[in-house]
């Protein structure tokens, strides 16, 4: 079975329906909350996320490193924030699938400046979901202990 540009464009966003389930039933306590200085709170890890889809887009867009200092977030408003995360995700997969998904899969792609083949640079798209999930679980269950990871994003008991 080949695979083609395409299943890697919707993988990207299936990253991102798994990260948008950790903030399903989040409470105002825990967006704001850090367990540590250096960390990002939920408000921030949207802006970044917001940040990285639109430099994602300008870097497969330009074919090189993205233009940092010209994006910057400063929405704190959560349900504005998922609204500016739904667009900014969507532009970049919008992209993704006019670019990609009937190119060969050697196709070079270009990941916040690295050049790359497509899919690898797709890859690198989907893990900064992952990653950031993280980030909210562990908020999620720092402030609420009793808080189910596994029923909550998998839909079944521990």
């Amino acid at each position: 079975m080949a695979i083609s540009n395409e299943e890697f464009v919707v993988s990207i966003e299936k990253s991102r329906a798994f990260f948008l389930r950790h903030l399903n039933g989040i409470s105002l306590d825990q967006i704001d909350w850090k367990p540590y200085a250096g960390c990002k709170n939920i408000i921030e890890t949207l802006q970044h996320l917001i940040i990285d889809d639109r430099m994602a887009l300008e870097s497969m867009q330009t074919m090189s490193e993205p233009r940092y200092a010209n994006c910057i977030v400063t929405e704190k408003d959560f349900d504005t924030l998922l609204e500016l995360l739904a667009e900014s995700h969507r532009n970049l997969t919008t992209y993704l699938r006019d670019r990609f998904s009937n190119a060969p899969l050697e196709t070079p792609g270009c990941a916040w400046g690295a050049i790359m083949p497509a899919p690898l640079a797709l890859a690198y798209l989907c893990s900064e979901d992952h990653y950031h999930a993280g980030q909210v679980a562990y908020i999620r269950m720092a402030t609420h202990p009793d808080w189910d990871y596994y029923e909550s994003i998998y839909g079944m008991e521990e």
